[in-house]
C-alpha cells in the first residue's frame, strides 16, 4: 500500500534547511570580517610601533653621535693647544695635519682630520686695500692677496679682469665707495634680480662669493678648495699651501716656484724662507722679502678646520667645525655645521674633489710610471685632502 507523499512538509524541511544554511553562511562571513579587521588592526599596531622604535633608535643613535663627535673636537683642541703644538711653525709634517685612523667605538666608527684654514686665501683679508694700495700692488713687483687671486683665477682657466678683485674688495670693505672704476656698490646692485645689498664688512661663508656681482655658481664651486673665510685678516701659510695656490704665489715663476717650496718646506720662519728662495733662484735678498712679503705670508696658523665623521647604528653624521687659538692655550670653537646622513647611504667618492687638485689632464704623461707614483706618494699632502674631504 503506497502512502501519499506529503508534499507541503517536505517543502518546509527543504526551505528550512536552506534558511539555516544561509545563516551559517552569513556568521561565518561575519566572522571572517571581524577576523580580517582583528588581523588589519593588529598589523596596523605593530606597524606603527616599529616605526617608533626605528625612530627612536635613530634619534638615540644621532643623539650619541653628536656626543662623540663633540669628543672629537676635544681631541683636536688638545692637538692644537699649547702643550701639544709649537705655535710657532705650522706644517704637514706635525701630529695634527695627520688624519685621525678610524677608531672603533660601541655600535659604529669614528673619523677625522684638520684642515689649516691659512693654506688658503681669506676672502676677507681684501677688506685691507685701499684704493691706492690696490693701485701700487698692481703696478708693481710684489705679490699681494690681488696678484695671487688673479693668478689662481688664470691657473684654473676662470676669466680674470680687473673687476674680479675689485668688486670682493667693495663688498667686504666697510664703506660704501667705489675701490676704484672696475668695482660694485649698492648702485650697481639694484638692478638684479633678486635684488642684492653688498654686506660691506667681513663675509661668514665662502658660498657668499657667489652673490657678488660677475661670480657664478659654478666658478665658485670650483674656488671653494682654496678659499675660506675668516674673521681676520690673515696671510697664506706656506708651509701647508696647497700646490696650486703656490703656484698662484710664485706669479713669474709659477711652477718652478711651487717645486722649490714643496721640495724646501717646512720652513721655521720667514726669515729661513726669504733666504732660501734667494739661494735658489739668485734674486737678491731685499727684492725676495718685497715679492713675498711677511704681510701676505707666514709660516704658523692660527685658523683650523675640523672635520669628523661618526657612523652609529642607523645614524652617521658629518661635523664640520672651525677653530680659533689666537692668544687662547687651547682653540675655541666658532662655527659648528651638522649634516645628519643616512648611514645605509654610500659615502659619496673623493674623485670629484680630486679632480679640482689634480690638473693632470693638461699634462703629459710620463714615460716612467713608477717615478710618477714615487712623486706622488713623496708628496706631503694634508690629511684632509687625502681623505677626500679637502673642504
Amino acid at each position: 500500500m503506497i502512502r501519499p507523499t506529503n508534499s507541503r512538509g517536505l517543502n518546509s524541511r527543504v526551505l528550512n534547511r536552506q534558511a539555516g544554511n544561509r545563516q551559517t553562511g552569513v556568521a561565518l562571513l561575519a566572522a571572517l570580517i571581524m577576523m580580517l579587521a582583528v588581523v588589519i588592526t593588529l598589523g596596523n599596531i605593530f606597524y606603527r610601533h616599529q616605526i617608533d622604535i626605528s625612530q627612536a633608535t635613530s634619534s638615540l643613535h644621532g643623539d650619541q653621535a653628536i656626543l662623540l663627535a663633540i669628543s672629537g673636537e676635544n681631541w683636536a683642541r688638545q692637538l692644537l693647544s699649547d702643550a701639544k703644538d709649537d705655535r710657532n711653525i705650522d706644517h704637514l709634517e706635525e701630529d695634527w695635519a695627520q688624519a685621525m685612523p678610524i677608531l672603533p667605538v660601541e655600535g659604529g666608527t669614528l673619523t677625522g682630520c684638520l684642515a689649516d684654514l691659512q693654506g688658503r686665501i681669506n676672502l676677507n683679508s681684501f677688506s685691507s686695500y685701499s684704493s691706492q694700495s690696490l693701485k701700487t700692488e698692481m703696478a708693481a713687483d710684489t705679490n699681494g692677496y690681488a696678484k695671487v687671486w688673479n693668478a689662481l683665477l688664470n691657473s684654473l682657466q676662470i676669466v680674470t679682469d680687473p673687476a674680479r678683485v675689485a668688486k670682493i674688495i667693495d663688498w667686504v670693505d666697510a664703506d660704501s665707495d667705489l675701490v676704484n672704476s672696475w668695482g660694485a656698490e649698492q648702485v650697481d646692485y639694484d638692478g638684479f634680480s633678486p635684488p642684492r645689498v653688498p654686506a660691506n664688512s667681513l663675509i661668514s661663508d665662502i658660498t657668499e662669493l657667489a652673490a657678488i656681482d660677475g661670480y657664478q655658481v659654478a666658478e665658485v664651486q670650483r674656488l671653494m678648495p682654496w678659499l675660506s673665510a675668516l674673521p681676520d685678516i690673515t696671510p697664506i701659510n706656506i708651509n701647508t699651501a696647497s700646490d696650486q695656490l703656490l703656484v698662484a704665489l710664485g706669479g713669474s715663476l709659477g711652477l718652478e716656484f711651487e717645486q722649490m717650496v714643496s721640495e724646501g718646506r717646512p720652513f721655521s720662519s720667514m726669515g729661513e724662507f726669504h733666504q732660501f728662495i734667494a739661494q735658489r733662484t739668485q734674486l737678491a735678498l731685499p727684492l725676495v722679502e718685497a715679492r713675498w712679503p711677511a704681510a701676505v705670508l707666514t709660516v704658523n696658523s692660527s685658523y683650523f678646520e675640523l672635520y669628523l665623521e661618526v657612523t652609529l647604528g642607523e645614524a652617521r653624521i658629518e661635523v664640520k667645525s672651525i677653530m680659533a687659538r689666537t692668544g687662547r692655550p687651547e682653540p675655541v670653537i666658532l662655527s659648528r655645521e651638522i649634516t645628519m646622513v643616512p648611514a645605509s647611504l654610500p659615502k659619496p667618492t673623493s674623485s670629484a674633489m680630486e679632480d679640482l687638485f689634480d690638473d693632470s689632464s693638461d699634462k703629459e704623461l710620463s714615460e716612467n710610471p713608477d717615478e710618477d707614483q714615487s712623486m706622488e706618494t713623496n708628496n706631503v699632502q694634508s690629511a684632509c685632502l687625502m681623505i677626500g674631504e679637502a673642504n
